[in-house]
């Protein structure tokens, strides 16, 4: 299991029971199936279990496949793949609907050509191709895409002048040069070669706590909140 099915499956029980690549062909009252499996299957233990999206996107499709399986893709922009819930028992979605994290796109089922209740889940790039290893690309690009851009550490200002909040979002009052520690004041002086209301280009400072707020990212500093997206890490 990954990262991934944990979160189609919202935490319920599953386990990988036929996983990518090449294996022996299966007889089904609806037909053989092919002897490369393009996707990954997820047995659930006999129960048909809720599936969930799991990011922002959109239903580019359900229906019924020509084997009688019940499916729906889903794109991911975010993450630049589509991916492909098949066997499903039924779908409660339907073609072009938006979903977040966590909305319902049906349930587990046995529909096409299948022995037991599972997900079969493909995975493809939004770009087209050939189906890709879902566990691979859960451990490997799944977890690179959504590894927080900001976290605690050092930081070097990019912009001329980074206001200093009391808080973390821009509803908070600017911090005059006054209000800085000394240890800021100084390296303030020392890039500019004057007092300046706010971190100067170049001043490097520790953020020890993170936060998102509006359309920025807020850093927590010895002297107070700076929007982080106009900084780099050092």
């Amino acid at each position: 299991m990954s990262k991934v099915s944990n979160l189609i499956f919202g935490g319920a029980k599953h386990t990988v029971s036929s996983p990518y690549g090449n294996r022996k062909q299966i007889h089904t009252s609806a037909g053989d199936t092919s002897s490369f499996h393009s996707g990954t299957d997820y047995a659930t233990y006999g129960k048909k279990l809720p599936q969930y999206a799991i990011a922002e996107g959109t239903i580019l499709s359900c229906g019924t496949a020509a084997d009688g399986a019940k499916y729906v893709w889903v794109s991911y922009p975010s993450l630049n793949v589509k991916m492909l819930h098949y066997h499903l028992d039924r779908f409660v979605v339907h073609s072009g609907q938006s979903v977040k994290k966590g909305t319902l796109l049906g349930y587990t089922g046995m529909t096409g050509k299948a022995t037991g209740i599972h997900l079969h889940l493909g995975i493809k790039s939004l770009s087209g191709g050939s189906f890709i290893d879902p566990e691979a690309w859960s451990e490997n690009e799944y977890e690179k895409l959504t590894k927080p851009k900001y976290s605690p550490g050092n930081y070097k200002v990019n912009t001329s002048v980074l206001n200093v909040r009391e808080g973390p979002g821009t509803k908070y009052k600017v911090k005059p040069f006054t209000k800085l520690t000394k240890s800021a004041q100084s390296k303030i002086k020392k890039l500019s070669g004057k007092a300046v209301n706010g971190y100067v280009k170049g001043l490097t400072f520790t953020c020890y706590e993170v936060k998102p707020d509006g359309k920025y990212v807020w850093g927590r500093t010895p002297s107070g909140w700076v929007a982080l997206d106009y900084c780099e890490r050092v």
